[in-house]
């Protein structure tokens, strides 16, 4: 599975090359860090390769299960998102997180990282059910052993 996210490049000619992927539960198993476990994703990818550089174009729509930070049942998350990335050739590291730098000896390039990070960054800080769905049974378990802090010193 991990192989079908690198790409040669080196056999590439200069300009456009646009690739497809699926996304699934296996794609968030492989990655040991890896917060999602569940995810039904499409990725297309637009590379355009010039003599020192390629520019990555990925979009990314599908849903991801997550878990709500109020109730804790799992539910859907609809992503839809777009991100640009710059893959230079050279022999020194860049220091912006918009581009990484491809190595003279480097032959192909792993998108799986990225991809993640874009699946990830465009997650709500916040993940809740839509509105009024809430395990509401949960919810009230919860308010039965929650402490109140009282701010009045005794």
């Amino acid at each position: 599975m991990k192989k079908d996210f690198i790409i040669g490049f080196t056999s590439l000619k200069d300009g456009l090359h646009s690739f497809d992927y699926n996304i699934d539960d296996t794609f968030f198993e492989q990655l040991d860090y890896s917060e999602i476990q569940q995810g039904d994703l499409k990725v297309h990818l637009d590379l355009e390769k010039k003599a020192t550089l390629m520019e990555a174009h990925f979009q990314i729509s599908g849903k991801v299960t997550l878990m709500c930070d109020r109730c804790t049942d799992e539910y859907e998350q609809t992503v839809d998102t777009e991100n640009e990335l710059i893959y230079k050739f050279g022999s020194e590291a860049m220091e912006d997180e918009n581009v990484i730098t491809v190595f003279h000896h480097e032959h192909e390039i792993d998108i799986t990282h990225p991809i993640y990070e874009f699946i990830i960054t465009s997650l709500p800080s916040k993940r809740l059910h839509p509105k009024g769905t809430c395990n509401e049974s949960m919810l009230e378990i919860m308010d039965q052993y929650l402490l109140v802090g009282n701010d009045e010193e005794e």
